[in-house]
């Protein structure tokens, strides 16, 4: 069985032990999750991506023999934006966006089933508002990922 934590969990080791290069010097992608102090963004800007995790309401997908013995599908989501700074151009931001969305097509591991790995362009950070990051951004691009997943849970 696999729980809310349980599936977060995987995400993101899967995201650690697979962190993209930065253009131009090769330098690992640092990685910032929301509710943990990462600190404040340096003074002279580096890549960097931020992960909001998310859940929608489950549905119960198959009775089982009573209360408490029903398989629940719980639908959630992880919104990586990734950060460059100003000047390395979108293209930068956009690519390692798809390094990371490519870790998660097709993977069907752990209890954990992705639907979809999407990449969505950006533009200036001075555009974006995102909750949990305590630092403006306005001094970097950013392009994202929406990973869309789910797991079961039986109760």
């Amino acid at each position: 069985m696999t729980t809310s934590s349980d599936a977060h969990s995987f995400i993101r080791a899967r995201m650690e032990s697979n962190v993209p290069t930065c253009p131009p010097d090769g330098v690992p992608l640092k990685l910032r999750w929301r509710g943990e102090d990462g600190g404040p963004l340096p003074d002279n800007p580096s890549a960097f991506a931020f992960t909001i995790f998310d859940a929608a309401m489950s549905s119960v997908i198959e009775t089982g023999g009573g209360r408490g013995r029903n398989r629940h599908r719980n639908p959630a989501s992880a919104e990586v934006f990734i950060f460059v700074p100003n000047g390395w151009g979108l293209k930068p931001a956009t690519d390692l966006a798809e390094t990371i969305a490519a870790l998660f097509r097709s993977v069907n591991e752990s209890g954990v089933f992705v639907d979809s790995a999407t990449v969505y362009p950006g533009g200036p950070g001075s555009e974006l508002s995102i909750p949990g990051l305590p630092s403006e951004v306005e001094n970097y691009m950013w392009s994202a990922v929406g990973i869309e997943y789910r797991f079961d849970l039986i109760g």
